[in-house]
């Protein structure tokens, strides 16, 4: 039997939606499956919603409801006191605002049947509503079945929605009622490091949402200050711990699992919220204590995070105490940047950008103006750009850049020497760009003047949070 744990706090505008998402399953309701629904104290309609499904399913549907909100770890650790004295119950986590697609827990059962020695399996998740696509992590599904966490140490799992337990997972799962952020997380590696592997159901769909108010827990976790204070001890050190007590170490699974996680702190939106949150001395902490974190982490695990080049410099930075650049390795026609032998990008894969015509600059009105700001680089004085059109080469202006990349309050980069501005030749409707640096010339992207703009491929740099 499946048990699908739905806690709820002041969701009725969703939470019927996510409960008719787990009738309508195909595996058939009311011969496999079992609503244990919490209303956590709402104070809207939420428990009048949830009476109603116990009202018409009475032999498929349990429901609790605390008086006052005792936080969704209670609300989970509840669920599972119950259920985990069941024969044979497989639990499901899914939020009071997320869907399953109509097959999910089908494809489960059939995942199961073929892995039986597994304990642990995921869905794929897809974002909806606010924000549409795939989760960053999806990748995994294309690559294998079932995680060995020894051999597949950088394949992490975070969620809990979406992630079946049975057996002594479903024994060992306990989430920390004192964590109002990542306890998902920390309870369900707790869960995986005693397995020692996890499960992933390929054509299963957990559909996650993002609300247009970003009123999630997940969301509004980053304005909350403990995060940066005792989550670090009672999260990613924890976890640390446990590791340290099953496996006499921290293994490389929860080394990469922390730092890949840990990285989301460096990020420019993150940056500028905790320096708006934490004060000068409180930041000097944060960072003392991230250092504690990163110790028993090695610089090889760190160097495979993907992510960009100045987040994995102050990552290490922050590790060693002092300021670490990645390596560069120039070659006849390009810079390879690199960290303890692994290719962290090349700068030939960068983009510069167009912005348009100037009109306000003196000296400058009409001309059209761009920037080479890659958070990989920072142009020196001597480095200039250069736009070549069938074996003719122009070298723009340099234009005046006050644009600065920060993290944690700290300028990583400055691209003062980044901008440029030039006026655009009748017959160059098209042409490359090129930096010269280190006495070399190094080709960049290809851009088309089209309907009055110009258009280049890859909008975007792969791993760049800035």
């Amino acid at each position: 039997m499946f048990w699908v744990v739905i806690p709820a706090y002041n969701t009725e505008d969703y939470i019927r939606e996510t409960i008719d998402s787990v009738i309508g399953q195909t595996i058939g309701f009311e011969e496999h499956i079992m609503l244990y629904l919490i209303d956590d104290g709402s104070t809207d309609g939420t428990f009048n919603c949830l009476r109603e499904y116990k009202k018409k399913y009475p032999d498929n549907v349990v429901i609790k409801h605390f008086e006052n909100n005792h936080g969704v770890s209670a609300a989970r650790n509840t669920a599972i006191s119950e259920i985990r004295q069941k024969k044979d119950a497989t639990v499901l986590f899914l939020d009071s605002d997320d869907l399953l697609k109509e097959d999910a827990i089908w494809q489960a059962a059939q995942f199961f049947e073929k892995e039986p020695e597994v304990n642990i399996a995921s869905l794929k998740i897809l974002y909806f509503d606010a924000k549409e696509g795939e989760h960053r992590l999806n990748w995994k599904f294309e690559k294998c079945q079932v995680v060995d966490i020894k051999e597949n140490y950088n394949y992490p799992q975070f969620y809990i929605g979406g992630v079946f337990l049975r057996r002594s997972a479903l024994q060992a799962i306990e989430f920390d009622e004192r964590m109002n952020f990542w306890e998902d997380a920390l309870a369900i590696n707790r869960c995986i490091l005693g397995e020692g592997r996890y499960g992933l159901i390929r054509d299963g769909i957990y559909y996650y949402r993002k609300r247009p108010d970003e009123s999630s827990l997940v969301d509004r976790a980053w304005t909350d200050k403990e995060r940066y204070t005792t989550f670090l001890d009672r999260g990613y050190r924890a976890l640390m711990s446990y590791s340290r007590r099953k496996y006499h170490r921290v293994i490389p699974y929860v080394q990469f699992l922390v730092a890949y996680h840990l990285r989301l702190f460096l990020w420019k939106s993150k940056g500028e919220l905790i320096s708006e949150l934490l004060t000068e001395d409180e930041m000097k902490k944060f960072r003392k204590n991230l250092k504690k974190v990163l110790r028993p982490i090695k610089p090889k695990i760190i160097s495979e995070i993907p992510t960009s080049v100045p987040v994995l410099e102050m990552i290490m930075s922050i590790k060693q105490g002092k300021k670490v650049r990645a390596r560069r390795t120039y070659t006849e026609n390009d810079c390879i940047f690199s960290f303890r032998g692994t290719e962290l990008a090349r700068m030939s894969e960068r983009k510069v950008r167009i912005y348009g015509t100037l009109s306000e600059r003196e000296g400058f009105e009409g001309m059209w103006h761009g920037i080479f700001a890659t958070p990989v680089f920072q142009m020196a004085e001597a480095d200039y750009i250069f736009m070549e059109h069938e074996g003719t080469r122009m070298i723009p202006e340099r234009y005046p850049c006050r644009r600065k990349l920060y993290i944690l309050g700290e300028k990583v980069r400055n691209y003062r020497f980044a901008a440029f501005a030039f006026w655009k030749p009748d017959d160059w409707d098209e042409f490359q760009f090129g930096i010269h640096t280190n006495g070399i010339d190094i080709m960049l992207n290809h851009v088309v003047f089209e309907d009055g703009k110009w258009n280049w491929e890859g909008e975007k740099e792969k791993n760049s949070e800035f």
